[in-house]
């Protein structure tokens, strides 16, 4: 006789079960790191920062330029984003 799981005994997924894992581990792990090496942690934060500005003010200068930004959505690969920019006349 093939006895069949009661809905309590069904299991979360094992993906959730490990992202909630790393999520607890990094809340918990992230501020020792940080009293532990306060230089290296304030560099990371700076370079993060630094990224964070270069990549808004590079997206800002490319939407300022005329053209044309289209995205395709390919199966199995992701979205491809491309530009046709066009050089202003001086």
């Amino acid at each position: 006789m093939i006895k069949q799981p009661s809905p309590q005994s069904v299991e979360p997924p094992v993906d959730i079960s490990l992202r909630a894992f790393l999520a607890l581990f990094f809340v918990f792990y992230a501020p020792l790191v940080a009293v532990s090496y306060p230089t290296l942690s304030a560099a990371a934060l700076a370079g993060s920062v630094v990224v964070i500005v270069t990549y808004r003010s590079i997206d800002r200068h490319l939407s300022q330029q005329q053209g044309t930004h289209r995205t395709i959505d390919v199966p199995g690969l992701g979205t491809i984003e491309y530009r046709f920019t066009r050089s202003k006349a001086n």
